[in-house]
């Protein structure tokens, strides 16, 4: 008679037969080809990364040959940068370091010293920032910023992402500059004239976003591109701020962001042509001037309305007091309009009595499916057939 082994031995031997498979079973990461294990390295902060060659006589090379992505503004490797670069065989994929990493002395030079070394090859992301600048404030003049590192221009044909910071471009430099496969491009308190930076657009002519951020010396921008989709811009202050953005021809242009919040940060806005421009904001009640064609607001007052913008369908608005009539008018402009963002700080005295907007839904055809108000809860729902209303207090 066969003898029926106890739970406990039972246990006993399937967690034996457990280390057993594990001892004996297939170490399936490993098996992969060397150019998966390279793309999961690449993807690890450097120093998970790099620790990666400690786990197998397999896993040792990889660090070393698997695209390089250095991201300093995340990863916690303080003066190891150099001695990163030099071990590392290549090529690069992304290259990102703070001004505080830079040398305060010549950070050109530092940044130039490490853009040289071959790990870098065929980077394809490239980003850095000499520091802040902020021309318009002080009462002294600034020294001129250094120019992008020399060594840029070896990365002209893999580079698709950039982002320039606390740089300058003087004339003749930007024209150098030639980005065939370049998607994004952030300019970060730049200095460049209106000709360098036309020269610089038209050196990348596949571009898809444009981020141009307090920077300096270029008072209009004249938007002239086939390619481009999104379009961020925070004009800055003082004089020497972007004043005017002149949308020219921009058939595939979606997104229009304005960061300008602040009192004197406006800009005159003109669309002379971007049919396909859906999102736009958000515009304060204090810019000066907006014009779609023969369609023209001038602060919070539309001053001409000959033809409404049914490209439109996402409008963010900041007010300080908030204006119902300015609201209207917008919704009179863009008809197709969907979502509506709002911030706001007081309501304002003209908001008490709505009488004339008693009609209002008789008198406007009204897509609009939401509404988000930012600190203040007003009574739109009372005259807006719109299916959700959210209210979000700061």
């Amino acid at each position: 008679m066969a003898m029926v082994p106890r739970p406990r031995m039972r246990r006993r031997r399937g967690r034996m037969l457990e280390e057993e498979e594990e001892e004996g079973g297939i170490d399936r990461i490993s098996g992969l080809p060397d150019a998966v294990l390279g793309e999961i390295v690449s993807l690890l902060p450097t120093k998970d990364g790099a620790r990666t060659q400690v786990l197998s006589s397999r896993w040792r090379p990889l660090w070393r040959s698997a695209p390089l992505n250095l991201d300093l503004r995340s990863d916690s490797v303080g003066n190891n940068i150099s001695r990163i670069l030099s071990a590392h065989n290549g090529p690069g994929r992304r290259f990102s370091v703070p001004g505080c990493l830079l040398s305060w002395k010549c950070p050109a030079a530092t940044l130039e010293r490490w853009l040289r070394r071959p790990a870098l090859n065929n980077l394809q992301e490239l980003d850095f920032h000499y520091g802040d600048r902020f021309p318009c404030q002080g009462s002294l003049p600034l020294p001129p910023p250094p120019p992008p590192p020399a060594s840029v221009h070896r990365f002209s044909s893999t580079l698709r992402v950039a982002s320039f910071g606390g740089c300058g471009f003087p004339e003749g430099n930007a024209s150098a500059l030639h980005f065939p496969l370049l998607k994004k491009l952030s300019l970060l308190h730049v200095q460049i004239s209106e000709s360098a930076l036309h020269a610089l657009l038209a050196g990348c002519p596949v571009l898809q976003s444009l981020l141009l951020s307090f920077s300096s010396g270029c008072r209009r921008i004249r938007i002239v591109s086939r390619t481009l989709r999104s379009i961020g811009i925070n004009p800055g202050w003082g004089d020497c701020r972007l004043q005017q953005l002149i949308l020219e021809d921009a058939p595939s242009l979606e997104r229009l962001l304005c960061f300008s919040y602040a009192r004197g940060m406006s800009m005159d806005i003109s669309v002379i042509s971007a049919p396909k421009l859906d999102i736009l904001g958000p515009l304060g009640n204090d810019f000066p001037r907006l014009d779609f064609g023969a369609t023209i607001f001038q602060g919070s007052r539309l001053v001409s309305l000959i033809m409404a913008v049914p490209s439109v369908k996402i409008l963010a608005l900041f007010n300080e007091h908030l204006s119902l009539d300015m609201v209207i008018n917008f919704m009179k402009c863009f008809p197709c309009l969907e979502k509506l963002y709002i911030k706001t700080v007081l309501s304002g005295e003209k908001n008490v009595w709505c009488h004339k907007y008693r009609n209002l839904v008789g008198t406007l055809d009204i897509r609009l499916k939401k509404i988000v108000l930012l600190s203040w809860f007003c009574r739109f729902s009372l005259f807006f057939p719109f299916s959700r209303f959210v209210c979000i207090s700061c």
